[in-house]
């Protein structure tokens, strides 16, 4: 009994923050993000970039890289649970503990839900910062505004292997084309065909194959543009795609109008 309420009283002492760094380097970091990882007891950080990289070293020497959790031919799972683990050692020898992560740390960052739960069952609070999104990239560099029609958006295996009840006349977004039906650590000599050629089997059922699609991709330095090609659906296949590139697939038709209410709200 004495073993658990020590350990109780240990996690209460220290804390945890959680912070988004966004998506392009510097210029997405918010000046909250920015002093907890300058002054936190011990930070640690997964980013995309080399020199971002650098530059966190810059705002604290002894920050530490999650990089090296990445090991080939390990499941994501795997690989995630190890640095849960490894950030709740910290916090709980009562140190102030930051964890920044790239974009926005509750967007497919499956360790920030991780912690949370850990948090929960320990009677720690986490607290998360919210970062700029590949969301909010996407919103702005296609000039989309969400609030016009809505928007539907998907994790492009889970839109596979759970086939919902989606609008065409409705835009869609999927997210991580590029590793479609893969769940190891993501290399560079990634074949992301096969999956493709998958969810475009799938999306054939409700577009026509020249309904034309974008694969999009946001800019990672501030000296870079985002990437946006617009191809065919029927070519999507055999499109080079990063892992983590996007779809965004615009509306096709016209969603139906309730002639009743739109009189009622005097649209007609």
């Amino acid at each position: 009994m004495s073993n658990q309420l020590s350990m109780v009283s240990a996690v209460k002492q220290g804390s945890l923050t959680i912070v988004g760094t966004g998506i392009t380097m510097i210029a997405h970091l918010t000046n909250e993000a920015h002093a907890w990882i300058s002054k936190a007891d011990q930070t640690f950080y997964l980013v995309m970039h080399p020199l971002a990289d650098e530059w966190i070293h810059k705002l604290n020497p002894q920050a530490e890289s999650l990089a090296h959790f990445y090991q080939a031919d390990q499941s994501r799972e795997q690989v995630y649970a190890a640095m849960v683990e490894h950030i709740w050692a910290a916090v709980r020898q009562g140190l102030r503990v930051c964890v920044a992560f790239y974009g926005h740390p509750s967007v497919f960052v499956t360790p920030t839900s991780d912690l949370v739960q850990r948090g929960q069952r320990e009677g720690l609070r986490v607290n998360i910062l919210p970062g700029i999104s590949a969301e909010a990239c996407l919103f702005a560099d296609l000039a989309i505004d969400p609030g016009l029609h809505g928007y539907q958006s998907y994790e492009a295996s889970d839109f596979l292997v759970r086939p919902r009840r989606f609008d065409p006349s409705t835009p869609l977004v999927l997210w991580q084309i590029g590793v479609i039906g893969y769940f190891k650590v993501v290399h560079d000599q990634l074949d992301s065909r096969a999956g493709l050629a998958r969810l475009v089997a799938h999306l054939q059922a409700f577009y026509p194959a020249r309904h034309e699609v974008t694969i999009y991709q946001a800019a990672i330095l501030p000296i870079e543009e985002p990437s946006i090609r617009r191809v065919l659906l029927k070519d999507l296949a055999e499109q080079p795609v990063s892992a983590y590139a996007t779809l965004y697939v615009p509306a096709y038709g016209e969603a139906q109008l309730d002639q009743t209410l739109a009189r009622e709200f005097g649209l007609i």
